[in-house]
């Protein structure tokens, strides 16, 4: 082989190498910038309208419960039985969720969005855009656990029916004085 024909040859797979080596690079980069984004993301906490973002398959691209993700499962913060929703006067805790879940199916959305502790309300922003995204799960049934009852806590786990999956909430209760209030509803809990 000729010394020209030698050096075109190690040109060539130079030339390639190089390109190999920015591909590397460039495929680098980009998966660099994409942890940087997802992690800028988990760090503001998701969306500001509601905590729930986008609802997993099988949703119909409906938004998912709010209450449901990263922000979901956060405390609720301190009690405070000021701004706490009251459970009205005569009524127990379990029938507190019981009227929510009626509510909700006979499409009562203003009264059930009343209901929620006040963090929850906040998340779905008003009764209007809580209406709007409950009608998208198309909930049609229910179940409730026992209510679990410790001096002047209880909790009740209530899972709402619908067409894709069911969805389950534990509500908590505090009582201060002898009146009863939601101190939070938290995604997850096991109806038995």
């Amino acid at each position: 082989m000729s010394d020209q024909t030698q050096s075109s040859s190690q040109q060539t797979i130079v030339i390639a190498l190089v390109v190999v080596a920015v591909l590397l690079a460039a495929l680098v980069g980009v998966l660099v910038y994409q942890q940087s984004q997802s992690a800028k993301l988990a760090a503001s906490g998701a969306a500001t309208t509601d905590p729930a973002a986008q609802a997993p398959a099988g949703m119909g691209g409906a938004q998912a419960p709010a209450g449901m993700g990263s922000a979901g499962t956060a405390p609720a913060g301190p009690f405070d039985a000021k701004t706490a929703t009251k459970v009205p006067s005569g009524t127990t805790p379990e029938a507190f969720v019981k009227a929510y879940n009626e509510a909700v199916i006979a499409g009562k959305y203003d009264a059930a969005y009343k209901m929620l502790p006040l963090d929850k309300q906040k998340s779905y922003g008003d009764a209007a855009s809580y209406a709007t995204q409950l009608k998208q799960y198309g909930i049609n049934g229910y179940k409730m656990g026992k209510p679990v009852t410790s001096g002047d806590t209880a909790s009740i786990v209530a899972e709402q029916d619908n067409p894709s999956m069911p969805i389950t909430y534990t509500w908590n209760f505090k009582k201060v004085g002898d009146s009863w209030y939601v101190e939070s509803r938290v995604m997850g809990g096991t109806v038995q």
